[in-house]
């Protein structure tokens, strides 16, 4: 707050109604504001290889003409250029808890990648903090990154894909520096977050850093943390979508959510080219009508704000024409041509003689045969989908393809709630969106309506509480998800359901959303594989269902999803994040996130597979004879209590370092009186990973702590066996790895780290003398603390407790 006043002070500030204003800003949420009206002579380049500081050269940083009533800061050139504000409103903002944000678009580039940074805590060339993109020279992707210059390293904290920005539009980049962690956003979406390195000064500053190129700066801002990013973006997984000419209007959500996370913005949308596309605005979102082959920039921009705005390019292609010709169909798609009682859920799925190859455009589209009525548009590529039922009120969005290959198989996922029971339809595939690929000895050039891919669905709805689901015969649904919503839409909250889920591999992300006493049993444990790619590169954050207008369209990287639930039974099954840690730097990727604060959660002779963060759990968890299998922090959570009994919880090797034994908890327990996680009777194994590489011995740690006062590492090892894969000092404390220490410090027998009665795999008692940071508790503390369900979960809805049997 004294930063804060600091900072009104300078900049001329006033009171409106209650709030602070600040002259030029637009809204009170900004202490500093820049347009670059003026000139751009505010800025001095500094040699990352000195400290010396120069004024900044005009081909360096510049004011530049951009209309009659708009200048923008030109920044950068071919080498690396670090330039430091002399705004002393800005730089007084630098060594407290801040945000600086910008709007930037990258100037046409040469051979070589580009950087921008927006730096931060910049206390000299070899120490400060950055948040920004990395565009390669050439593809459909860039890196939003979170990096950190320290002791002259430069390191990238994050690293996290996403769909080029459009040629020529602005995104607005943001960098925030919260107590001990950085956040970097991009046109109001959270894209990833990492710890803040230890450095800081008073005199610290603001700054910019670019490489490899030209970048373009206006409406410069600043303020302080808690003043969520205004969000303006449409709920797409690119910035922009491919249509057809004369396909009905494109409807895309838009989140326009002001700064305090829930009063709606209004916005207007404009097309560039009507002639292409036209664009009109209803209620939470935009229809864009496809007209004639060509580009449209279809340009959103908050009424209150001009400077917030967002840019979707919508590129129109020739219209869609139904390929001619009858198909030899055969056995190569499911449901089978002619099909009957097939599920509203059913996904289409196409068999060909080899693997294709998937195109980038084009679609399949479903019809219903009464009428001709075009009912549904699959395209090819990469889209933000909403999960749940249609009309619930919040729903899960994440970014997914919704075709596939999976060897000679496509996998094709109509939206949900599309088709209707007793009704036939049939379904036509484009040529071109599967090429090299042939049916039956013949050249595949797609399938029209003579190709006769006709099927009927179900008579009804199913109307018991028990529901089956079954990925290939006989059932009420084919996807999971799909009973999920006729068990969140046509059942009473309290009212029991149960999935009865047949052995089969089921691709797929889940949700859980207002639903108790909901049983997902499989027929096997192992025959029942629930899996998916998700993880904090494709969908960032643990998620939250969400609705249209909501600050973010991510729905998390979990597998599945639980919200507002009791009593979810998860039982003789497989769920498994197929996500491998070398393949991105946002390895994060939970099979299950329990996102109940005073739920409750069990899980009964089940597996769950991946490789970091595989369950996350908050309220009350039972996990009783699982398997759960991961290398960092594979079991966390802001949790009241988690007791894994009779469990195996298998350390596997890290595919993206082969030396890392890693961490099996990370406790964020909500107070110090709750017992948090327990592990009673289970075995702690180790394994291959995804990559054939075990774990080494002596390399994993029990536990590590997130390094925060506001939460308890209340973890507890009771009669557990462990293999030679953990450390002997067990309990990566304060200066192991550069871990932070615990809370508490000290462990006692009511809180922290805490262990007894620990063997090896073949029963022997282990000498715990050199265990560091842990209390090691007597048979009497572990039997008064630990000894039964019951005692375990007794806080359990203010203390009535809760005691599950098996």
């Amino acid at each position: 707050e004294a930063v804060r006043e600091h900072v009104l002070a300078r900049a001329g500030a006033g009171r409106m109604g209650g709030r602070v204003a600040v002259a030029g800003c637009p809204t009170a949420d900004f202490l500093v504001c820049e347009g670059f009206e003026r000139a751009g002579g505010d800025w001095e380049v500094v040699s990352p290889a000195s400290k010396a500081l120069t004024p900044a050269p005009t081909s360096a940083v510049r004011a530049e003409s951009r209309g009659l009533r708009n200048r923008v800061l030109q920044v950068g050139g071919s080498g690396p250029l670090l330039a430091l504000s002399r705004n002393a409103q800005l730089n007084a903002l630098a060594p407290g808890n801040a945000f600086v944000e910008a709007r930037v678009r990258p100037q046409a580039g040469g051979a070589a990648s580009r950087q921008l940074y927006l730096v931060g805590r910049y206390v000299d060339p070899q120490n400060w903090v950055g948040a920004g993109f990395e565009l390669p020279p050439r593809g459909d992707t860039m890196q939003i990154q979170l990096v950190k210059m320290q002791g002259g390293v430069l390191t990238r904290l994050k690293n996290v894909p996403r769909a080029r920005l459009p040629d020529g539009s602005f995104a607005m980049l943001r960098l925030e520096m919260n107590p001990g962690m950085l956040a970097v956003y991009l046109d109001g979406e959270k894209i990833t977050t990492a710890p803040q390195p230890a450095f800081g000064s008073e005199r610290a500053r603001i700054g910019l850093f670019s490489q490899g190129g030209a970048f373009e700066l206006d409406d410069l801002r600043a303020g302080v943390p808690g003043v969520q990013a205004p969000r303006l973006a449409p709920a797409l997984a690119a910035p922009g979508f491919t249509a057809q000419a004369g396909d009905p209007a494109q409807r895309i959500a838009i989140s326009a959510v002001a700064s305090d996370g829930v009063t709606r913005l209004g916005f207007t949308a404009r097309s560039s080219n009507p002639a292409v596309a036209s664009v009109s605005v209803d209620a939470g979102g935009v229809s864009v009508t496809p007209k004639a082959p060509g580009t449209a920039q279809i340009i959103l921009a908050a009424s209150d704000d001009p400077a917030l705005q967002s840019t979707v390019k919508a590129t129109i292609t020739t219209p869609f024409r139904t390929p001619g010709g009858p198909v030899a169909l055969g056995q190569a798609v499911a449901p089978a041509a002619q099909a009957q009682a097939v599920p509203v859920d059913t996904p289409l799925r196409i068999s060909f003689d080899r693997p294709p190859v998937l195109a980038s455009g084009g679609s399949v589209r479903i019809y219903r045969q009464s009428d001709d009525t075009l009912v549904d548009i699959i395209r090819a590529g990469e889209e933000v989908r909403a999960i749940g039922y249609p009309g619930q009120p919040r729903s899960r969005h994440v970014r997914m393809h919704p075709i596939t290959l999976e060897g000679n198989t496509a996998l094709i996922r109509p939206h949900s709630g599309k088709l209707a029971y007793d009704s036939a339809y049939y379904v036509v595939v484009g040529d071109g969106v599967f090429t090299g690929a042939a049916v039956g000895g013949t050249a595949f050039r797609g399938i029209g309506k003579a190709g006769a891919w006709i099927f009927k669905t179900a008579r009804s709805a199913p109307r018991g509480a028990t529901l089956t689901v079954d990925d290939d015969g006989p059932a009420d649904f084919r996807t999971v998800q799909g009973a999920l919503n006729h068990a969140m839409s046509a059942f009473d909250k309290a009212a029991p359901v149960t999935l009865d889920v047949r052995n089969g591999r089921y691709e797929e992300l889940l949700l859980v959303l207002g639903k108790d006493k909901l049983s997902i049993r499989g027929e096997s444990r192992d025959g029942v594989v629930i899996h998916a790619t998700n993880n904090d590169g494709m969908n960032p954050g643990s998620g939250l269902a969400q609705g249209a207008g909501s600050p973010s369209f991510s729905g998390g990287r979990s597998l599945l999803l639980v919200e507002e639930a009791d009593l979810l039974l998860l039982e003789n099954l497989t769920l498994r994040n197929t996500t491998l840690r070398s393949n991105t730097r946002s390895g994060q990727a939970e099979t299950v996130y329990f996102n109940v604060e005073g739920g409750r959660l069990v899980a009964k002779n089940a597996n769950f597979f991946s490789e970091q963060d595989t369950i996350q759990v908050k309220g009350y968890a039972w996990f009783y004879r699982t398997l759960i299998e991961g290398n960092v922090d594979f079991i966390w959570g802001a949790n009241r209590a988690a007791l894994f009994e009779e469990s195996e919880l298998r350390s596997v090797g890290d595919s993206a370092n082969p030396a890392s034994g890693g961490y099996v908890v990370q406790a964020r327990t909500v107070s110090s009186a709750d017992p948090g996680f327990v592990f009673l009777n289970s075995t702690l194994t180790h394994g291959p990973g995804p990559k054939g590489n075990d774990v080494p011995a002596g390399a994993t740690w029990l536990a590590r702590s997130p390094g925060t006062a506001s939460t308890w590492d209340n973890v507890a090892f009771i009669h557990c066996r462990m293999g030679e894969h953990v450390a002997p000092a067990g309990w990566a404390g304060a200066g192991v790895n550069r871990e932070p220490a615990p809370n508490p410090l000290v462990a006692s027998a009511a809180h922290g780290w805490r262990e007894h009665g620990t063997m090896d795999l073949a029963g022997r008692r282990l000498d715990l003398s050199g265990r560091a940071g842990a209390y090691l508790l007597s048979a009497d503390e572990a039997r008064q603390r630990f000894g039964s369900r019951a005692v375990i979960f007794g806080g359990f809805a203010g203390g009535q407790g809760w005691n599950p049997a098996p």
